[in-house]
């Protein structure tokens, strides 16, 4: 019996997180763990970027477009016989998975990154406030192969 007994998976719908999310059906696959998925829709980034103004209407579609790509993922994820539950949270990313993480305790976290320039919005990478504040949960950080 394998020692990872669930999964969480950070889905956005990008390159990094579609990488993860095949990397993610590998694991559970291989360990028959269920998986979380969520998406987070985090305002504070986009708020920022924006210059603090986003509207109702653009918030609405923020809500939207992160239930559709979750739809994506849980289904993608039940098509191959994973049993998958879905989440659309709202907040920071290291906040909310770091929050469900103490709810439903998950033996592995897979989230997708992107190496980027530093933005004074963005902060730190989301795996490594994760490294810190969960300690003693896996976190599996996919990258794509530089082009």
């Amino acid at each position: 019996m394998s020692s990872f007994s669930r999964m969480l998976l950070v889905y956005d719908g990008t390159s990094e997180a579609q990488a993860a999310l095949h990397r993610c059906s590998q694991l559970s696959l291989a360990l028959s763990a269920p998986v979380d998925v969520v998406a987070v829709v985090d305002t504070e980034a986009v708020n920022a970027s924006s210059g603090g103004l986003l509207t109702d209407v653009a918030y609405t579609h923020l809500k939207e477009i992160a239930r559709n790509t979750l739809s994506d993922a849980v289904s993608h994820l039940a098509s191959i016989g994973i049993a998958a539950n879905g989440y659309v949270k709202y907040g920071r990313i290291a906040d909310v998975v770091a929050r469900h993480a103490q709810t439903f305790n998950p033996d592995l976290i897979v989230l997708g990154h992107r190496a980027q320039a530093r933005r004074w919005w963005s902060g730190r990478p989301a795996h490594a406030d994760l490294a810190e504040r969960l300690c003693g949960t896996t976190i599996v950080t996919v990258t794509l192969a530089s082009a």
